[in-house]
């Protein structure tokens, strides 16, 4: 059963379940079918439960005891955090030995990276910047994961000519685990592909965000930075994603329209945050590097007049016909055209991380799946 104290589920998906409720709309006791589980967030979601072919519509707040032979019923009594609806109509419950959190922050060990790269608007580069990042970082010898959150429109696995098997939406599902979708692009470059075309998944629920949120989690055991390539725009999916990595890379163009989408972006995420953010402004497809520098400065002024906030500037990448080259070919532009002008601003930018990262020289270009595999030996 679920637990504070680390207590793993007996329960897995497609289990019948029965749970007595006691409130002042609903007593009774129901039975319903577990569709999704989260152990370390002591979720479990369930089907809406039925009565005379009438749907039982549990409010939110309502406390449940779910029904286990061998276990008194306090440590059975879950909270109804979320009532999913749509084609997924269904309740999310967490058990009440755990603290009700609808945000789930991401920590890394001291010696690991976290970034997540974001936009505030769509075509700005953000995909091309995160593969080429991986791609320069494995380079040094980092081992390095793509974790593509840009759920419903998700592409890095095309720009890479991968063909994975499975993708979030059956880690989402249940019906497969972690390490079943991670797929190697080259040695010390993974990405955890994410999937496109699918519409419910564009707008995560809380229990659906905590699950990735714990997967993430479990990927700082095998890798030294992993790169999170979030979804454009300010919805909840996108801004979660970063606000739990406490910052990464902004990316925008010099346009008006793209500045202006920017600093949207920006303003959500420095309002709703509730620890620091560090995030550092990367400026794509500029002709001219005053063109970058004024970019920078524009919205570095807003971000300090307005919200208070600094801004970081991690660098610019010129406007290269070499990237579109690259992307025709499924390639990263720093493989495909090493010397290009666009390859020598995004090397700059993934240098200027490596120049920050204290412990780099104790990396080592060991086995991934070695390590993997020890893990697994000691499980």
């Amino acid at each position: 059963m679920f637990g504070g104290n680390g207590k793993s589920c007996n329960w897995k998906i497609g289990d019948q379940i029965t749970f007595a409720v006691e409130s002042g709309l609903f007593e009774g006791v129901f039975t319903s079918e577990v569709v999704g589980i989260n152990p370390r967030q002591g979720l479990i979601q369930i089907q809406f439960p039925m009565v005379e072919g009438r749907l039982v519509l549990l409010p939110v707040g309502t406390t449940v005891t779910i029904r286990q032979e061998g276990l008194p019923e306090p440590q059975n009594r879950f909270i109804v955090i979320e009532r999913v609806g749509g084609e997924k109509r269904s309740l999310v419950l967490k058990h009440t030995d755990f603290e009700i959190n609808r945000l789930v922050y991401l920590t890394p060990p001291k010696d690991r990276q976290l970034i997540s790269v974001c936009s505030g608007k769509g075509g700005a580069g953000k995909t091309t910047l995160a593969i080429n990042l991986a791609y320069a970082l494995a380079e040094w010898n980092y081992k390095t994961c793509i974790f593509d959150a840009a759920l419903g429109t998700a592409n890095v696995d095309v720009l890479l000519d991968l063909a994975p098997r499975y993708h979030l939406g059956h880690l989402i599902a249940g019906k497969r685990g972690l390490m079943d979708i991670l797929t190697e692009v080259r040695p010390r470059m993974y990405v955890v592909p994410g999937c496109s075309g699918v519409q419910l998944l564009t707008e995560l629920t809380i229990y659906e965000y905590n699950l990735l949120a714990s997967e993430i989690q479990q990927l700082f055991d095998y890798f030294d930075v992993i790169i999170i390539d979030t979804s454009s725009g300010i919805t909840a999916s996108t801004t979660n994603f970063i606000l739990a990595s406490q910052g990464g890379y902004l990316i925008t163009t010099p346009e008006p329209h793209a500045i202006t989408d920017t600093y949207a972006l920006l303003k959500t995420l420095v309002t709703q945050r509730k620890r620091p953010v560090n995030l550092n402004l990367v400026v794509n497809r500029v002709y001219y590097r005053s063109e970058a520098k004024n970019t920078a400065d524009k919205l570095q002024f807003a971000a300090r007049k307005f919200l208070n906030f600094e801004l970081g500037y991690a660098g610019f990448i010129f406007d290269d016909t070499r990237v579109r080259e690259a992307n025709m070919q499924q390639k990263p532009v720093l493989e495909l055209e090493p010397s290009a002008l666009a390859s020598q601003g995004l090397r700059a930018i993934a240098d200027k991380f490596h120049e920050k990262d204290a412990g780099v020289r104790n990396r080592s270009p060991g086995s991934i799946l070695d390590r993997i595999k020890q893990i697994s030996k000691r499980a």
